[in-house]
């Protein structure tokens, strides 16, 4: 699929309390179309759509006010059954890095991996590790909003949570940081250090055994900072928390500053031309309105769209793709046309010209036309036989390019070639994983190999691994 962050789509966001929508002008600095509903408290309950009818009817409507008649939409979720996890892999090509996330999720998710949607990216390369930040949401949270939404007329292109968003507004600060969502109702809250999701959760503002509002989000934040300082006593300490969101008024920065102890402002905004006085109330669906729009396989970013619904997308993106390549080639055949006819009339004009001039030529013996022949058919065989014996690679020149590139603490057991097919396969033992790995990356730089593959079983273990390497020959 090819990349879509080049195109601009309205950034809907919806919660608990109210629907918000966003579309960016061309320049993708400024808003250029915007709208809000407030939605009655049974339709959307724990994150999950209760009444899809309602939530269909006000997106109808809120399109409608906007004045946007785009129909693919990209779409913030609340962080309601979410799971987020930092996951520290082995440096693995990415198949083989695809398949290790996977089994990983199984061991950390607290439900059935076939009961969620879920998407990770690469969020930093270490030495000898990849991070990899890991998102799950449960599959009824994401298919009550599609249902709402087709029913609305409208695609979703992603899905995407409140913490993700949040935390985009401000990773290029690379800080260990607090940025919370302040809403009427409720809260996110999320700790974050650049790209790094930590921790993330939703505090209902109607709070626990009589406490509620800004007193027990405060008590709230108090315990998070606790917790983690307590338990990451090295590490690099919260000194700033980032508010944003309708109920981020400077009353409410000053009483969280003052019950946290840390320093409290208003997040930065990505964009422009945002209402007066209610710039904050939008800077989540600001930060989604900016998203880089890739495949859920993207490796770099976080998409929850669905299988189903990636599929439908990508097979109606083929046939626009595709369009667009026949309007460009009846472009080019048109000017090759216009040329070939130019060419044409020129060649015209040198021919009527030899043929004034052309001498008779005596024909040329049948003798001689036989020898010709025959000369051009023994060219021909021998070019062949050069071709052919050139394209052929003998077993002994592959393995001499091996065995070099076998590093100590690696043992070959047996080897099976198929040169018709173009593949080796080799079965040994190796000390550790790091240099089965090692060996894995020496035979993908020569020129005789070009991919060599690892089961995942084979690198599960550390040390005194049995494994098995599937090669593909060039």
């Amino acid at each position: 699929m090819i990349a879509l962050k080049h195109k601009t789509y309205p950034s809907l966001i919806i919660s608990e309390e109210k629907i918000q929508i966003l579309l960016l002008d061309k320049t993708g600095k400024r808003a250029s179309r915007l709208a809000e509903e407030r939605l009655e408290p049974s339709v959307i309950t724990g994150g999950e759509v209760k009444n899809g009818e309602k939530l269909s009817q006000s997106l109808l409507r809120l399109f409608q006010a906007a004045k946007i008649d785009k129909r693919e939409v990209v779409v913030g979720i609340p962080e309601n059954k979410c799971y987020t996890k930092i996951l520290s892999m082995p440096l693995l090509r990415i198949d083989e890095l695809t398949e290790a996330v996977e089994w990983e999720a199984e061991t950390y998710l607290p439900v059935p991996a076939d009961q969620v949607y879920m998407d990770w990216k690469i969020i930093s390369e270490e030495k000898n590790h990849i991070n990899i930040l890991l998102i799950a949401v449960a599959k009824e949270i994401i298919d009550g909003y599609t249902a709402a939404l087709e029913a609305a007329h409208l695609t979703p292109v992603a899905f995407e949570t409140t913490a993700l968003s949040l935390v985009r507004l401000i990773e290029k600060e690379g800080k260990r940081a607090v940025i919370l969502e302040l809403q009427r109702e409720h809260a996110v809250l999320t700790l974050t250090k650049g790209k790094l999701i930590e921790a993330s959760s939703i505090v209902s503002l109607a709070g626990e055994e009589g406490e509620a509002g800004l007193p027990y989000l405060i008590q709230t934040i108090q315990k998070m900072l606790a917790f983690y300082e307590t338990k990451h006593q090295d590490e690099e300490k919260v000194q700033t928390i980032y508010v944003c969101g309708e109920g981020a008024s400077q009353e409410a920065i000053d009483e969280i500053g003052k019950g946290s102890g840390r320093e409290v402002k208003p997040c930065p905004l990505p964009i422009e031309n945002l209402p007066k006085g209610r710039e904050l109330s939008f800077a989540v669906a600001s930060s989604l309105a900016q998203k880089e729009i890739e495949e859920p396989k993207n490796v770099r970013t976080i998409n929850l769209l669905p299988p189903k619904l990636q599929e439908a997308f990508d097979v109606k993106q083929n046939q626009w793709i595709n369009k667009y390549l026949f309007a460009i080639a009846t472009g080019v055949t048109a000017t090759v046309a216009i040329a070939a006819l130019g060419t044409q009339v020129f060649l015209g004009g040198v021919a009527a010209k030899l043929e004034s001039e052309k001498l008779t030529l005596a024909p040329l013996p049948q003798e001689t036309g036989e020898a010709i022949k025959e000369t051009e058919r023994l060219n021909r065989n021998g070019r062949t036989i050069v071709e052919v014996g050139s394209g052929r690679t003998f077993p002994q020149t592959r393995l001499a390019v091996l065995l070099p590139n076998i590093p100590e603490g690696v043992a070959v057991v047996s080897l099976t070639l198929d040169e018709n097919q173009k593949k080796l396969k080799l079965v040994g033992k190796a000390r550790t994983r790091t240099v089965l790995l090692k060996f894995r990356e020496n035979i993908e730089g020569t020129d005789m190999f070009s991919e060599a593959t690892l089961p995942l079983s084979s690198i599960e273990q550390a040390e005194n691994i049995d494994f098995i390497m599937n090669i593909k020959m060039n």
